[in-house]
């Protein structure tokens, strides 16, 4: 399908026009975000994350400046870059967090209220989120590791933190 027909189906109905562009051009995305990014769940989310820009602001698109297809391109790309960018400091915070020594007052305190916090999970939550929070494995290695459908790992981890965000804060 070419770019005139999924604008023509845009001006029809925005919910077919988002489907067939999310056909047409998911995979060529995965590609342009795969250059930046290791981590499929990342890859993914970058890749969505620009077609629902592109679908939510479509009439924004003029297309006197250039073809779609290198539109979103550039979409993806730039979600890709703030991504890698996001994992590089996360992985430049966590290496500082393991070398500064010893925890401050406050860190054993937050520590202590998290644990209790945690106490209102279930054995399943806590060891997911151990999983994906501390050990660092991602969604996909997690499904593999308890022999789980991913899509139900990422669900139930989610689940998980945002109850324990809500513990958090009673």
């Amino acid at each position: 399908m070419g770019e005139e027909e999924i604008l023509a189906l845009f001006q029809k109905d925005v919910e077919t026009g988002a489907a067939a562009l999310v056909e047409q051009y998911r995979y060529l995305l995965w590609g342009v975000c795969a250059r930046r990014l290791s981590d499929p769940e990342d890859i993914w989310e970058c890749v969505y994350s620009a077609l629902a820009d592109f679908c939510l602001r479509w009439e924004n698109f003029d297309r006197s400046k250039g073809a779609l297809k290198s539109y979103l391109i550039s979409i993806a790309d730039k979600k890709a870059l703030d991504q890698y960018r996001q994992n590089q400091r996360w992985n430049r915070t966590k290496q500082a967090a393991q070398c500064s020594g010893v925890p401050s007052a406050q860190d054993v305190q937050e520590r202590r209220w998290l644990l209790a916090c945690m106490d209102g999970l279930s054995e399943k939550e806590k060891r997911l989120l151990c999983l994906r929070y501390v050990d660092g494995l991602s969604y996909t290695d997690i499904a593999r590791l308890l022999n789980l459908p991913y899509e139900q790992v990422k669900k139930q981890g989610y689940r998980a933190f945002v109850k324990l965000k809500r513990l958090w804060k009673e």
